[in-house]
């Protein structure tokens, strides 16, 4: 049985490499996975578009659930992913996609996992795998469950979810360059843990526009560079605006009715356009 999951990108409030709370919203970039398990051994992975990808983090979210079949006859996986959330851009690629395929791989196997079950199992395999610092449960949550979610890294607990204004487009500015988890400078972040920890409080009593900032902000420091891209963004007329995860991406937020505005002001190249979602509230 070929088993079928799917995730979604997000951006951040506040990176939890500073203090172990972080918070993140989601938005409609997706990923998608399949994984059969075979009776032979071997992990075989295509990440669509990406073929110099490390493949552990697929090999250990299919090893993640076998775990849980002891009896089972299959060793192996034939692993898939296709997905339009660029790679190591800060927008959450590895959450989405361990996500997905957790939930590919249980759908296989019959598993009953629940998305928030789902998250914590992506924060574990994303720490062993080497593709996040913290394990990113606040990314792992925003990315599946949708919403603005606030979150204790440490202890992979869900403080708090609410729905993000729908008012707003997400604007994602690209450089061309990547930054990969190994070469973010995390203990220049912890030296800022003071001024994060009163981003989160502040945005988690409801000003979530100028924790971005902030948190953003605080993240170039530690990099070495400007918010110049959030500056011009804000002076373009974006309510929000700031470096997201571990960067280089630049996540925007911009009133929708004025979106073609302030493309014309502040340029359409580099960019990625995306939907704000907020998952199910029921």
């Amino acid at each position: 049985m070929i088993g079928r999951g799917i995730s979604y990108g997000a951006l951040s409030v506040i990176n939890a490499i500073a203090t172990g709370k972080g918070a993140a919203f989601g938005i409609d970039l997706k990923t998608e996975a399949t994984v059969e398990f075979t009776k032979e051994p071997g992990f075989f992975v295509t990440i669509d578009g990406h073929t110099t990808e490390n493949t552990l983090l697929a090999e250990l979210c299919a090893q993640e659930m076998l775990k849980r079949c002891p009896d089972s006859e299959m060793k192996g996986a034939v692993i898939k992913t296709v997905s339009d959330i660029p790679i190591s851009m800060g927008l959450k690629s590895s959450s989405a996609a361990a996500n997905a395929m957790l939930a590919a791989a249980a759908d296989a196997l019959d598993i009953a996992a629940s998305p928030l079950e789902i998250s914590r199992l992506g924060t574990n395999v994303s720490i062993a795998a080497g593709v996040s610092i913290t394990g990113a449960f606040d990314d792992a949550c925003a990315c599946m469950l949708g919403g603005l979610v606030f979150t204790d890294n440490f202890a992979k607990t869900l403080l708090h979810r609410v729905p993000m204004p729908e008012t707003c487009t997400a604007v994602i500015h690209l450089p061309e360059f990547q930054i990969r988890k190994t070469a973010f400078p995390k203990e220049k972040m912890r030296k800022m843990a003071d001024t994060v920890a009163k981003a989160y409080d502040r945005a988690l009593a409801g000003d979530v526009y100028s924790a971005m900032y902030i948190n953003g902000s605080c993240t170039c420091r530690a990099l070495g560079i400007t918010p110049e891209t959030a500056d011009r963004a804000l002076a373009c007329g974006a309510v929000a605006a700031g470096l997201s995860g571990t960067g280089p991406a630049t996540g925007i937020l911009v009133p929708t009715d004025s979106l073609n505005e302030f493309l014309d002001a502040f340029g359409r190249e580099n960019i990625l356009i995306a939907n704000i979602r907020n998952g199910n509230f029921a």
